[in-house]
């Protein structure tokens, strides 16, 4: 006997998936935010695909896997992350995103199987298409210039901690913000309606004020140097105003 979601080859590698990331995190410090959300994603991905399956409702059952599409996304995004902070080889990465690029399509497959009028976009929106060899972007978001920007801030951040380390509590705060900032706007590209989309990119709008005040505070507190911090703020001004209600669009 099987559970209807058991019989899904969508399914099973979602499971395979998650299998892999358990293994690859095993050794990787917890004290980076990213970690965590890598794991939580992994499995919001089989969790609402069960649950998709499950429900009876059409428009709960797509939404159901538009989450576990948002989690595909996101868990692209922390494999940037995890690229960034030196823990994982790129092409690691790349073939690891190229495997959730293939589950996505999986996903949207299945989904307009469910709710063909219901569905508005194609597996084509999330995949760019040119990973080849282990080069190039993987995901259309990696494209996207809010994305790009983002990922500069959170590389020009660990650069500034290269010579000497920042306060412990005060670098788990930048690296939660900035986390929070990377892995919503990628999330925002798996949601089909505006509304949706702007509700992620909100919270990255708000994170990169927050990071911005968070700068001024290492100024004011010694930490960092007024001149230093002043390409840093430049980065997030930007992802503000690409973040922002006015121009949501890339």
């Amino acid at each position: 006997m099987q559970f209807p979601h058991e019989k899904l080859s969508v399914y099973q590698k979602a499971l395979d998936f998650f299998g892999g990331i358990q293994r690859q995190t095993a050794s990787w410090s917890k004290q980076y935010a990213f970690v965590d959300h890598l794991t939580r994603a992994a499995e919001s991905i089989i969790f609402n695909l069960v649950e998709g399956v499950r429900l009876h409702s059409t428009e709960k059952k797509a939404l159901a896997l538009d989450y576990s599409i948002g989690s595909v996304l996101e868990c692209a995004a922390c494999l940037d992350i995890a690229v960034l902070k030196g823990l994982l080889v790129n092409t690691i990465a790349v073939k690891k995103k190229n495997d959730l690029l293939e589950l996505c399509k999986m996903l949207v497959g299945l989904r307009n199987s469910w709710s063909p009028s219901h569905v508005s976009e194609e597996p084509a929106q999330y995949g760019e298409g040119n990973a080849i060899n282990g080069e190039g972007s993987v995901f259309y978001h990696e494209t996207m210039d809010r994305y790009v920007v983002a990922l500069d801030f959170y590389r020009w951040f660990i650069a500034t901690g290269s010579g000497h380390r920042h306060p412990a509590a005060y670098e788990k705060a930048a690296d939660t913000l900035a986390t929070r900032m990377v892995l919503n706007i990628a999330e925002s590209n798996g949601r089909y309606a505006s509304l949706s989309r702007q509700t992620f990119l909100d919270t990255a709008n708000a994170a990169a004020a927050k990071l911005a005040a968070l700068l001024d505070m290492g100024v004011q507190r010694g930490i960092l140097d007024k001149p230093a911090v002043e390409p840093g703020k430049e980065l997030l001004v930007r992802v503000g105003q690409m973040t922002a209600r006015k121009d949501y669009r890339a």
